[in-house]
């Protein structure tokens, strides 16, 4: 039995010697350096290297190569039998973007920090120094049960166009920025200490330029921020000052209901140096001042504004921080404001009262009603033909809308009139959460030359149109109108227009056109167009169609002999192509005594010009007509040499002796 029980204790002895062997002599720590480190790379999204592993029974030494000049290291002194450690540290980052997989976030520019960490399981005290954003600081962190207890930091001369750098954002501002920090105890129910910080910058208004296409005088700004934390009570008060912006909020919180009491007061003079920070295209400026109160479950926001020089009340109400309902009540907004607010070309003003009133404004359930007024309404004819090539817009107009939403269905009716136009929309739907729009709409031209600053050409009548429009996928515009003594119906599928005539009288059109009546007939006709790339064509059919009088029916009947306008052609056809309001055309009409035609005649609607050649043969003898010049005024110019010629034979038979008659057609036949 002894001999048994000396056997045992040897090998227990054994093992622990072994034991010891391996992990605290340095063959021991040769054989598991590998092992450990494979371990670790297991875990790791990017491989590092374990350079450096010493493990006695008291003392450690590692160091970790990351990258290139890029380490963690780590030594000190341990005890497994209390659990303490006293150690040194230092972690050194050439270049983040280069660990960017194992932080998990996109990062660049360089990081070091160096100190100490000493303590057991229940304790644990790290100091430190570092140079973040070429800064001066050091920090001094207590953490209890493995939780923050304690956190002391000095930031001192943080320089922000390299933050800036460093998370790949333009460095729009420059500047230092200083804190400090103590919070004496972290207990969620005994919170103490306070921060203050403040900033000194300036706005790089070449990088603003370069960066965001947002021209900025010289901008300099300051910061400074000052809490104090009690308890559960947290009490701030923060201004930010520019000499374009001024903001400032103080106020109290209750960290643990999130009980919160506050004041803000935002004074903007130029939106457009927000871009960097809201991505957003904005300019002008805002301001808006109100108190904020409530905790986390129901939080509520009162506040008024000026914007676009309106006066505005607006009160917001969030549940568990997500808006709930919105109220607002904006009087005499200037349209001219918002526009340059959003960027936009300034082509008109009006100014807008507008009432908005949202119940629930749960994305899958919206629940409200708004109530909108456009008064005084006025276009820039200036702005308008600089932007859209507009000549003399001058419009005046103003608009009522009424919108209900109702489980996120947008219903509106709206009236517009303007001293050109005036529309009706009586059933606008909207489906907020699919974007899906649908509306019928009127509209009445009382008098189509007022449209000229669009069409560049004078009209005459007037035109009706109702129609309805929708936009998922694409947007589909349907049109009809009752017009010209027939009917037209229109259809816009996203660029592609089609255009169906059908039953319009040509002399109507004519007239509407202020072209000179020369045909009088009923025409059914066929359009397509696209919008972008300005081409098309046409296909139409004229019937029963009459040549009215004009100055080529009195020369045709002087030099001729006969009267085109007696003849009725029963189907006319023409086969036209269309470019950018050029139309090129074929003609094809025949009568009982004639057969007109023309190929490749041009009609250009932007200079008003005709250029055509026709081919009219009366009784199979041919008649050359050339028609050119100013559509309202054109030069007609006619060939009928071999009418004329017939009628020197005929004569040359009766007054010529018959020996001298055939050489003098030979003659004649060189014309």
């Amino acid at each position: 039995m002894k001999k048994v029980f000396i056997w045992i204790i040897s090998i227990i002895l054994f093992l622990i010697v072994a034991t010891g062997v391996v992990l605290f002599t340095p063959p021991g720590n040769a054989l598991l350096k590998p092992i450990i480190e494979s371990k670790i790379n297991q875990n790791l999204p990017q491989k590092i290297k374990l350079d450096q592993f010493s493990l006695t029974p008291s003392n450690f030494y590692i160091k970790i190569i990351i990258e290139k000049d890029s380490y963690i290291d780590a030594k000190g002194k341990y005890s497994l039998f209390s659990k303490s450690f006293d150690a040194k540290y230092q972690v050194k980052i050439k270049d983040l973007s280069k660990i960017s997989p194992l932080i998990g976030y996109k990062l660049r520019g360089n990081f070091f920090t160096k100190g100490a960490a000493k303590g057991d399981i229940s304790k644990i005290l790290i100091n430190g120094i570092t140079d973040l954003a070429k800064s001066k600081s050091d920090y001094n962190v207590e953490i209890k049960n493995l939780k923050p207890a304690k956190v002391l930091a000095n930031i001192s001369s943080l320089h922000i166009e390299d933050i800036l750098y460093m998370f790949y954002k333009p460095q729009f501002i420059k500047g230092k920025l200083n804190a400090d920090v103590k919070l004496s105890s972290l207990e969620p129910n005994n919170l103490k200490g306070f921060l203050k910080a403040n900033m000194k910058s300036s706005i790089d208004t070449q990088i603003m330029k370069k960066d965001f296409n947002v021209t900025l005088p010289k901008t300099s700004i300051t910061a400074d921020i000052n809490s104090k934390l009690k308890k559960t009570s947290l009490k701030y008060s923060a201004k930010v000052l520019s000499n374009l912006a001024k903001i400032a909020s103080s106020g109290k919180v209750d960290t643990k209901n999130i009980d919160m009491d506050i004041k803000y007061f935002v004074l903007i003079k130029e939106l457009a140096m927000l871009k960097p920070i809201i991505n957003f295209d904005l300019r002008g400026p805002l301001k808006t001042e109100g108190v904020v109160k409530g905790d986390k479950n129901l939080l509520t926001i009162n506040g008024k504004s000026n914007i676009a020089l309106s006066k505005t009340d607006y009160k917001v109400i969030l549940k568990d921080f997500k808006p709930k309902s919105a109220d607002s009540n904006i009087k005499n907004a200037k349209l001219s404001k918002i526009l340059y607010m959003l960027n936009m070309p300034v082509y008109a003003d009006a100014d807008i009262d507008m009432k908005a009133n949202f119940k629930n404004l749960d994305i899958k359930n919206i629940d409200g009603d708004i109530l909108t007024t456009i008064k005084n309404g006025v276009t820039y004819p200036k702005v308008l033909y600089k932007e859209f090539n507009l000549t003399n817009a001058y419009i005046k107009f103003k608009a009522f809308e009424k919108t209900v939403i109702k489980n996120s269905v947008a219903k509106s009716k709206a009236n517009i009139n303007s001293s050109v136009a005036k529309a009706d929309i009586k059933n606008a739907i909207y489906d907020i959460k699919n974007s899906k729009l649908n509306f019928d709409f009127t509209l009445y031209i009382p008098n189509l030359d007022k449209l000229y600053f669009a069409t560049k050409k004078h009209l005459r009548g007037d035109l009706k149109v109702v129609g309805d429009i929708k936009k998922d996928k694409d947007l589909i515009i349907n049109a009809h109108s009752d017009t010209l003594g027939g009917r037209v119906d229109f259809k816009l599928v996203n660029e592609n227009i089609t255009k169906t005539i059908r039953g319009i009288k040509v002399t109507s059109l004519t007239d509407m056109l202020i072209y000179p009546r020369v045909f009088d007939s009923t025409m059914d006709a066929d359009i397509k167009y696209n919008l972008k790339t300005k081409k098309g064509q046409m296909n139409a059919k004229l019937l029963k169609g009459r040549i009215l009088p004009n100055q080529m029916t009195f020369l045709l009947n002087q030099m001729a002999k006969f009267d085109i306008t007696k003849e009725i052609y029963e189907v006319t056809t023409i086969d036209s192509k269309i470019d950018n309001m050029v139309i090129i055309s074929d003609l094809d009409m025949e009568s009982r005594l004639t057969h007109i035609s023309s190929k490749k005649a041009l009609l250009d609607m932007n200079k008003n010009r005709v250029d055509a050649k026709l081919k009219i043969d009366i009784k199979n003898r041919p008649v050359f007509v050339k028609i050119r010049g100013d559509i309202n005024k054109p030069k007609i110019s006619i060939d009928a040499s071999s009418i004329l010629k017939e009628k020197i034979e005929k004569k040359l038979e009766k007054k010529i002796p018959k020996q001298f008659q055939e050489p003098l057609k030979q003659i004649l036949k060189m014309f």
